[in-house]
């Protein structure tokens, strides 16, 4: 296997750890049996004179786990602001990783180029801390509000987050690193995923956030996308010939339906199946108090238009895509990070039925 940590090696180990419940209750989880782990950079490039003076940058890294019989498709994980989206929950849980891990897929975990353990970039990268971060952060990723003069934050009403464990607000608080969201990080990123791809095979592709457009731009240039699950995406993609007309968001201000490309990579997203996913606490309706500290609210109103539109132009070409609104599924309370919310093992399941559908979850 290409991946094994010792060349020609398979091994196997057992991990046994306790983790904790929703009610912060000790609990031994069931042995986790792995066959080979590990991680490495991949892709990148190299600029100046190795003679003398160079520099290898611009790579991505990718941790993995392979469980002991595999399915035949593993699951590409690429996280935006955090490696911690797909593991550990907040208040200690166990996360995706180790879900699916458990349920016999392979897994493998991203950070990409300039981000992360591949922060090692080809040019100058600038970080600006946020001074109201902790605010801003838990207001955009709706456990709540936290706005300017409250004090302390405060919780929505059913919200599926350990709102009264501090030390998993905490950990909420530090995890981010800096992102890069502009079209030639986009470009790198996507790149850097179309490597791993074509080294790793065919795989099920798990986005979240600002890595959604690294996702769909990846499965134009690999044909190593199995299918795309995509949770809360940050924008949407259509053809050059069909944008949408922009949207006018609460402030008064006009913002892009999405990014324009090519018709010919437009349509190998109709060859594989699609699915976004969206939580709770969206607003429906465009609403004068979402401006302002609350504009992230109508950002991600906008966001959904976005995806349902784009799901519409997929379909439109022959393609099998569909956007799930938990709320209206009857899943209640979720915020930014379904998969490490206190109900992730619902939102598990709802992916691993979609893999079933799809026959994804055949075994290799």
């Amino acid at each position: 296997m290409f991946f094994n940590a010792m060349s020609g090696v398979v091994f196997t180990f057992v991990l046994s750890f306790l983790v904790t419940d929703v009610n912060n209750n000790a609990f031994a989880a069931a042995p986790l049996i792995v066959m080979d782990q590990g991680g490495r950079p991949f892709g990148g490039t190299q600029i100046g004179d190795t003679t003398k003076a160079s520099i290898s940058c611009d790579h991505g890294y990718v941790e993995w786990q392979i469980p002991k019989t595999p399915r035949k498709f593993p699951i590409l994980m690429a996280h935006a602001s955090s490696t911690k989206t797909w593991d550990t929950t907040f208040d200690g849980r166990e996360g995706f990783k180790n879900i699916f891990l458990r349920r016999g897929y392979s897994i493998y975990i991203t950070d990409l180029p300039r981000t992360g353990r591949a922060g090692q970039a080809c040019k100058s990268t600038t970080y600006q801390p946020r001074l109201n971060n902790d605010q801003a952060s838990f207001t955009t990723w709706r456990l709540g509000r936290w706005l300017p003069g409250m004090g302390q934050p405060e919780f929505y009403r059913g919200v599926q987050f350990a709102a009264n464990d501090k030390r998993a607000l905490d950990e909420f608080l530090r995890i981010q690193y800096p992102e890069f969201n502009d079209p030639e990080n986009e470009n790198l990123e996507s790149d850097a995923l179309a490597v791993l791809l074509k080294e790793i095979g065919p795989s099920i592709l798990l986005t979240h956030s600002s890595t959604g457009i690294r996702g769909w731009i990846s499965a134009s240039k690999s044909n190593n996308v199995a299918a795309i699950v995509s949770y809360e995406p940050g924008t949407a993609v259509f053809p050059e010939t069909e944008m949408p007309s922009e949207f006018i968001r609460a402030d008064g201000s006009k913002v892009a339906a999405g990014n324009a490309i090519p018709m010919a990579d437009f349509l190998r997203l109709t060859k594989i199946p699609i699915q976004i996913v969206w939580g709770d606490y969206i607003p429906k309706e465009m609403k004068a108090e979402n401006t302002g500290p609350l504009l992230t609210l109508d950002n991600r109103r906008v966001n959904v238009i976005k995806s349902k539109l784009m799901v519409e132009a997929i379909n439109r070409h022959g393609g099998n895509a569909q956007v799930v609104m938990l709320p209206e599924n009857g899943i209640k309370g979720n915020t930014h990070f379904p998969m490490m919310d206190l109900n992730n093992i619902e939102i598990a399941n709802l992916l691993s039925k979609y893999l079933k559908t799809h026959q994804l979850d055949k075994p290799r």
